[in-house]
């Protein structure tokens, strides 16, 4: 991570092999727009189904949004402490991801979430990011401090456009010239330098494409996961199925 204050440690709960992948940052808004929660979800979704790993903050809005249409190939940094640095309208959601995705934090134990801490936690999120997605911002926002964190950092930075008198804080990013527009969600992840995988009715393909637990796979899908794999179709890395 290349970010000023870089924690001496880092905490984790969860598969550190999801570090391991190109990693998108998506942030915006406690309270988006429908708009916003719909191209919110598409972004997380397609990046997810397309290798790569969306890395968020834990929080409601957007943050909650991006990591659950991601899951399992999400990770949350948190404003606290593992066991309790989390909004406890999201407490569902950061198990589910200390389960089956990652879960961060630069805090050990018994440090509750505070306003600045979120503020802090934000420079983690754009650092460990290959680039940054701002979907909704006001002027001074915390999305605005994560969108000055990755210019700082010398990250890519993307916002979604939005109507003149919305967003106050994409648009002036915009006119700026300090981000690029999404466009698509192809074209995002062609700037990311990933390209779009084939297109497949394949229902097992399709579930594998996330990265299941090999477990999970088996459960459902039984000996056809034996099948696929001897055919070359997916393969079996560190507990999980991937598509090949």
């Amino acid at each position: 991570m290349a970010i000023k204050q870089a924690p001496k440690e880092l905490f984790y709960d969860g598969d550190l092999s999801l570090l391991e992948r190109p990693l998108v940052a998506i942030v915006g808004s406690r309270k988006p727009s429908n708009y916003t929660k719909t191209w919110t979800r598409k972004i997380a979704a397609f990046m997810s189904a397309n290798g790569a790993v969306v890395v968020s903050g834990g929080a409601m809005g957007v943050d909650g949004i991006a990591h659950e249409a991601a899951f399992p190939n999400t990770i949350a940094v948190l404003a606290g402490s593992i066991e309790c640095g989390f909004v406890h309208i999201n407490k569902h959601l950061i198990e589910r991801c200390k389960e089956n995705a990652l879960v961060i934090s630069e805090y050990e134990k018994n440090i509750e979430p505070r306003a600045w801490n979120f503020v802090h936690r934000n420079r983690l999120v754009t650092g460990l990011a290959n680039a940054v997605c701002v979907m909704e911002a006001d002027m001074r926002s915390g999305s605005i401090t994560s969108a000055n964190y990755a210019i700082e950092q010398g990250k890519p930075l993307f916002v979604l456009p939005h109507e003149l008198d919305k967003s106050g804080g994409t648009n002036m990013l915009l006119s700026q010239r300090k981000a690029e527009a999404i466009w698509s969600e192809e074209f995002l992840l062609n700037k990311i330098g990933l390209n779009a995988q084939q297109k497949t009715d394949d229902k097992l393909l399709i579930y594998c494409s996330n990265r299941p637990s090999f477990e999970e796979a088996l459960e459902r899908f039984g000996a056809q996961i034996y099948e696929y794999e001897l055919a070359g179709k997916i393969a079996v890395k560190e507990g999980r199925v991937e598509c090949i």
